[in-house]
């Protein structure tokens, strides 16, 4: 895979952690680009504000994943205790 198809196939994902970026596909870019440069989020507060973001996001992400696993498991289990 080239740089370029590298690029096109992450076209709307945060830069940091690999997921879709809430913002769109524009704010993606934008991340993606700063994050290519010179990318210091103890230095600039733009890059933390990126990493933040990032984390907040991901934190998002595995807790809707853990709470859809409960709540898939809950049913499961009065399925069986309603049989």
């Amino acid at each position: 895979m080239t740089a370029p198809d590298k690029l096109e196939s992450r076209e709307g994902y945060c830069p940091v952690y690999d997921i879709e970026c809430p913002s769109g596909t524009e704010a993606a870019a934008s991340c993606e680009n700063r994050f290519s440069a010179d990318y210091n989020p103890l230095t600039s507060f733009r890059d933390s504000d990126i990493q933040h973001c990032a984390i907040y996001r991901k934190e998002q992400a595995e807790q809707a994943s853990s709470e859809a696993n409960t709540i898939s498991k809950d049913e499961s289990k009065s399925n069986k205790d309603g049989e």
